[in-house]
């Protein structure tokens, strides 16, 4: 039973990134440089192997994101 609850703490659900659609998110380490280069926009979730992945979408790529890759290097811009 802890496993589960790890894991549920390791990942994403359906609905977590759903709430987030169409939430600005920016990498830790741009701090406050709100320029549009730095900004990313939460277009989506795709589910594989059973892990939910969120996607963002930059001005120049789309990327997927698990929950640690997105905890670790990004945050959602509370407006």
């Amino acid at each position: 039973m802890n496993q589960k609850t790890t894991n549920q703490n390791q990942s994403f659900t359906v609905d977590e990134v759903v709430s987030l659609i169409n939430r600005p998110v920016i990498r830790h380490d741009r701090g406050d440089k709100f320029v549009p280069a730095n900004i990313g926009l939460i277009v989506g979730v795709v589910t594989l192997n059973q892990e939910v992945e969120m996607v963002v979408k930059f001005i120049d790529r789309v990327t997927q994101l698990t929950k640690a890759e997105f905890n670790k290097n990004y945050r959602v811009i509370k407006e």
